[in-house]
């Protein structure tokens, strides 16, 4: 049984029976007049005093130690007792009920404290004297019986923060009341309803009205993968050297030491708890988990989310986006009615209102001709797909033309509806579309269709929004080519951006699932080059994925293709990718390969080398063949030498060191015969060869990895010299691995040896990529050395540049 003589509760207590006019930091200072002092007026006060107060009255943070010491000495507990009878006392309201309050306390807590203690509590009559006594064990029992609290992860976590709030949020204080009550008794609650109640409104506003209860507030949108979404967010210490199963553990570990001070809101969670194997575990924890979800759950602790009350409190939402509607209020009555008092179609249907200048009956006549209202069964079960669907297309309709959306706002939420639901950053979605202005976006906020989040500065289409702006806009590659042309240079990048996209990677897969194919041939390219993109960035759960959906395109290309003998080939412009309005159902040898190439990747995790060698050989004899009948160019020379790379460290693990020579050299062979077209110029030589070595660093295998590097290094210094990229990253992942094995001289070596090679090989850009990662591995080193100047030489080389 729970102990419920805390400080929390009992100063709670005197909270709730407190004068208006005597404020709570008044009381707390009075209350420790010995440490603090209770002369101040509240302008003299600074906000951090009073944050800090409300965390000691709420159970966030105990008391300070230094306080504790302050009243070692007897005499400051008469202090206190003096406190209590000339400062506190005569400003409670109810004396008698204050102390009738406190005595339950103790009471309830017999289990706990003993009958012994609580009958030298409750046998003291002086009330001053009583309510010291309370106070001096509770805030002694705190202490002894080891009270946890979390380390406070503002400057860990980077991302994730607690979403903006609805500014027209009304009502559902009894629901916060309610969450507020679970919690504090059980660490784990589901908020459920149906799609577009609230439920996600009304975890933000409790984790808002709250906030000061909690030293971390974390918030995480469910994607389908539980462990996927840890490891997703974005710690301080993340490094694009970590996969996701690193990323994740380390992650963690950090959340496993969390405790009821931390509060962590799973939004999205639309599944059965049986359908997510973590959430168990998670639920082991200590912290406190709040889940929004639209199913009906009946073995876990709920509170399910209804419609507002019609008459007050969404006539009042209604009123609040659209104010001139008050000279009509039976229209607006039977407009909520009409869309079955679903929040989220009431809001809308009032921003449509107010952006549309129409009269409320209009309004009404028009939702009534879309047939939004016809399913008038009351919705018992909340995968409501049938209602919320219909309901949302018929007003999405009516919407858009009401307000007249002209075609920019049309291509926005086509584009916008290919992207997360957890939302995309409103800058980077300005860059992407070319956008010269937000104000389209903007207007589709203020209307109600695109939602948008200020504190993390991001725009999304609520779930119901999304669907229907897919099914309404119809989007397409060529429709969506100007953002898909933005996506796809950021995938030809991967070489040089070392940052971990987990948005980008995001928004790819996504556009993956619900993007409708009207031009193959650029799309096949597109999902290409997102291979060695999600390969570097070691999100390997999805690469599978990946190449089932590249086999998909090319099967339907050449279906197509079987039927169109007049297939031309499409044009590519400077920056590499094809000109979208030339369709073609033409598949190529580089196509093949290259799906053989990555197919035999995939093999190498589950150790099928011999497989893996078959592919490459076939892939090889496609690109040879077609050289023989084809003049080379950039793209089929460079996948020629990759193939043949690839095809070296397939050897490599088989112990086959003289094949694997063999064939690394005819990699380099190759790039020097077709030097004219930039090959040499080119990195990726050994780039999937060094992903492998990485992954054996993260899965612990050392020696194995540094059996490639030694290899590779070796056959780089005889074939190429040390003055490129590759050998640095060579050095680069034997000073990381040194580094981790706690070898801190041999480390130093060969990360400054990286160092020096990627300054002057990119001499032309001092703060690139390659040159940070070293930086923060140097930095880690010298610190964790002891070699404070050195390390504080690096610091500042990483503040600089950040």
């Amino acid at each position: 049984m729970r102990n419920r003589l805390t400080f929390a509760n009992v100063i709670g207590v005197l909270l709730e029976n407190k004068k208006k006019t005597y404020p709570q930091h008044q009381l707390v200072r009075s209350l420790f007049s010995a440490y603090l002092d209770d002369t101040l007026t509240a302008s003299e006060l600074i906000a951090d005093d009073t944050t800090m107060y409300s965390r000691w009255c709420n159970g966030a943070r105990p008391i300070p130690i230094d306080i504790l010491k302050t009243y070692e000495d007897e005499d400051e507990w008469d202090t206190m007792e003096d406190d209590f009878r000339d400062k506190i006392i005569p400003n409670l309201l109810n004396e008698a009920q204050a102390r009738i309050q406190m005595e339950e306390l103790i009471t309830d807590s017999i289990k706990t404290i003993g009958q012994e203690m609580a009958d030298a509590l409750i046998q003291e009559p002086d009330n001053a004297a009583f309510f010291c006594s309370v106070v001096r064990y509770a805030i002694l029992n705190d202490h002894s019986t080891g009270a946890l609290y979390s380390p406070d992860l503002s400057e860990v976590i980077l991302c994730n923060k607690l979403p903006s709030c609805n500014q027209a949020f009304i009502g559902r204080k009894d629901k916060i009341k309610a969450i507020a009550s679970h919690l504090s008794n059980q660490s784990v609650l589901f908020i459920t309803g149906m799609a577009g109640i609230g439920k996600s409104e009304v975890a933000k506003a409790y984790a808002q009205t709250n906030r000061k209860k909690y030293t971390n507030i974390i918030y995480l949108y469910y994607t389908g993968d539980l462990r996927k979404d840890i490891a997703n967010l974005t710690f301080a210490d993340d490094s694009v050297e970590m996969n996701e199963e690193v990323r994740f553990q380390n992650h963690y570990k950090v959340m496993q030491r969390l405790h009821t001070d931390t509060l962590l809101i799973l939004d999205n969670f639309n599944v059965l708890p049986k359908d997510e194997p973590f959430l168990k575990e998670l639920m082991k924890n200590d912290m406190q988990l709040l889940i929004t979800s639209r199913c009906k759950l009946k073995n876990y602790d709920s509170i399910e989310i209804k419609e507002l009350d019609k008459e007050k409190e969404l006539t009042e939402l209604f009123y609040k986006h659209c104010p001139s509607a008050k000279r009509d209020p039976d229209s607006v009555s039977a407009i909520i009615e009409e869309v079955n008092c679903h929040t989220l179609t009431v809001c809308m249907a009032a921003l449509t209102l107010e952006a549309s200048g129409m009269e409320p009956e209009e309004l009404l006549q028009e939702l009534r001709s879309c047939g939004i209202g016809q399913n008038m069964e009351e919705i018992e079960v909340f995968k409501d797909d049938e209602f919320s669907y219909a309901s949302m297309i018929g007003h999405l309709r009516m919407l858009m033309k009401l307000n007249r959306l002209n075609e920019d706002s049309i291509d926005i939420l086509r584009n916008l509806s290919l992207l997360p639901v957890s939302g995309v950053y409103k800058s980077a979605f300005k860059m992407w579309l070319e956008l010269d202005s937000l104000k389209n976006v903007n207007e589709l906020i203020r209307y109600g269709i695109i939602s948008e989040d200020t504190e993390n500065k991001t725009i999304a289409l609520h779930p119901l929004i999304q669907e229907v702006a897919i099914a309404e806009t119809i989007p397409t590659v060529s429709d969506c080519h100007v953002m898909l042309n933005h996506l796809h240079l950021i995938c030809l990048a991967h070489g040089l951006d070392v940052k971990r996209p987990v948005t980008v990677m995001e928004c790819l897969k996504s556009i993956n699932r619900h993007i409708i194919l009207d031009n193959r041939a650029y799309y096949l390219l597109f999902l290409q080059d997102m291979y060695p993109y999600f390969d570097k960035y070691l999100d390997t759960d999805y690469l599978s994925e990946l190449v089932e959906r590249i086999e998909y395109v090319m099967n339907l290309m050449n279906d197509s293709g079987k039927s169109d003998e007049t297939s031309k080939s499409y044009n590519s412009d400077k920056s590499g990718t094809p000109d979208i309005t030339q369709e073609t159902n033409h598949i190529s040898a580089c196509d093949k390969a290259l799906l053989l190439d990555y197919k035999a990747q995939l093999l190498f995790p589950r150790k099928e080398y011999d497989n893996a060698i078959k592919k490459y050989k076939k892939a090889i004899a496609l690109m040879e063949n077609y050289h023989k009948t084809n003049t080379a160019d950039a793209r089929s020379a460079n996948l020629l030498s990759n193939l043949h790379n690839n095809l070296s460290t397939a050897y490599l693990f088989r112990k086959k060191l003289e094949e694997a020579v063999s064939e690394l050299k005819t990699a380099f062979t190759v790039r020097r015969e077709y030097a004219s077209l930039g090959l040499i110029e080119n990195n990726d030589t050994l780039q999937q060869t060094l992903s492998l070595a990485n992954m054996l660093v993260q899965n612990k295998e050392y020696d194995s990895a540094l059996e490639i590097i030694d290899f590779c290094e070796s056959t780089i210094d005889e074939v190429m010299g040390r003055n490129n990229l590759d050998y640095g990253m060579c050095e680069f992942y034997r000073g990381v691995i040194a580094y981790t094995r706690s070898q801190p001289v041999i480390a130093e070596q060969h990360l400054l040896n990286a160092d020096a090679v990627f300054h002057a090989v990119m001499n032309e850009n001092p703060d690139n990529d390659y040159s940070k990662s070293t930086a923060r591995y140097l930095y880690s080193l010298y610190m964790r050395w002891g070699k404070k100047e050195l390390a504080e030489q690096y610091k500042k080389i990483l503040i600089s540049t950040h």
